[in-house]
């Protein structure tokens, strides 16, 4: 039996690693500790990154909700419902005959870019768990999805870490490093740089030409610390029971227009204020945290450079790049 989990307020699975052994039963026991929803797909080797932009661009799809935001595809071995916050869903199949590494993401849309792992499928479980890198070693296993090639160990970066190198940004560093940091940090899953990236939260073209180094790099460290807001999710908690959690849109005198996922393109909710028993503010930013922690300190100087920089190679941060090591 596996116990799988997620990472509260951080757009994460709990392990980026879970083993089986080929052809026999696993149990997956799935608890959703975060406050947003999430669903757990494994796909067939290599098919991470097609899943997860099917499941996007059929998020808008007639259906998409009823079918937990999984995408149709051949490629799909097994799957989750969507749990909802603090719920958990227990998993039985057969694990795959062949070994190999396959790919586990959750589909709800805009998370796939930042939200999966690696389901290692081995001859001798026993023998992996007992030291896995000797097993690997001795029984290779080729990994054919590039996110999971790339998976690297977390680490926490904090403010003060990075601070110094912030403040000290003025040349030399690499765009090219820098535009592929805003793709592999999941940036483009919600803001726009130069036309490339979602619309959800601002434009990062267009931001407060007040805002300093610092202040960047602390919107990137504590998300929630200050919300601007215009992205602020607010909780309803409706007379019928039911809560809704969302980024209001307009509210009028009688009704207010909440969009759930900003990510999803679904239909904003319209919800009567006669309805409403209690609506609060929640302090947490739809911006996970984390989004540095598997970048070097340097990706992260040449990331907040490009958006200093505005995503110009011309900028002159970026003059003089010398690639620092790349």
């Amino acid at each position: 039996m596996i116990r799988l989990g997620t990472v509260t307020d951080q757009m994460l699975f709990d392990k980026d690693r879970i083993a089986a052994q080929a052809g026999k039963p696993v149990e997956i026991v799935f608890e959703n500790g975060d406050i947003m929803p999430h669903n757990f797909v494994v796909t067939v080797p290599g098919a991470l990154e097609e899943v997860g932009l099917l499941g996007e661009s059929s998020s808008t799809e007639p259906g998409a909700l009823e079918r937990n935001y999984v995408p149709r595809s051949m490629k799909i071995l097994f799957a989750s419902k969507l749990l909802a916050p603090r719920d958990s869903q227990k998993l039985s199949f057969m694990a795959p005959r062949k070994p190999g590494v396959y790919p586990y993401v959750c589909t709800y849309p805009g998370h796939w870019r930042r939200m999966y792992g690696a389901f290692y499928v081995v001859e001798d479980v026993a023998a992996y768990l007992a030291d896995p890198t000797g097993y690997l070693a001795s029984h290779p296993l080729p990994i054919l999805d590039d996110l999971l090639k790339n998976n690297r160990p977390r680490k926490e970066w904090t403010y003060d870490d990075l601070i110094s190198g912030v403040e000290g940004l003025d040349h030399g560093r690499s765009f090219a490093n820098g535009k592929q940091m805003f793709e592999v940090a999941s940036c483009v899953s919600c803001h726009r740089m130069n036309g490339v990236g979602e619309q959800v939260g601002p434009d990062l073209t267009q931001l407060d030409p007040k805002m300093t180094k610092a202040d960047i790099l602390r919107s990137l460290i504590e998300p929630s610390a200050k919300i601007d807001d215009k992205y602020l999710t607010h909780v309803f908690a409706l007379r019928s029971g039911k809560v809704v959690t969302g980024m209001i849109l307009d509210s009028p005198t009688t009704r207010i227009k909440v969009i759930e996922n900003p990510m999803a393109r679904t239909p904003p909710v319209m919800i009567d204020r006669a309805d409403i028993e209690e609506q609060t503010k929640s302090p947490t930013s739809i911006m996970p945290k984390g989004v540095l922690d598997k970048l070097t300190r340097e990706e992260i100087l040449d990331l907040i450079a490009y958006v200093i920089g505005k995503g110009d190679a011309k900028a002159s941060l970026f003059q003089g790049d010398h690639a620092h090591g790349h």
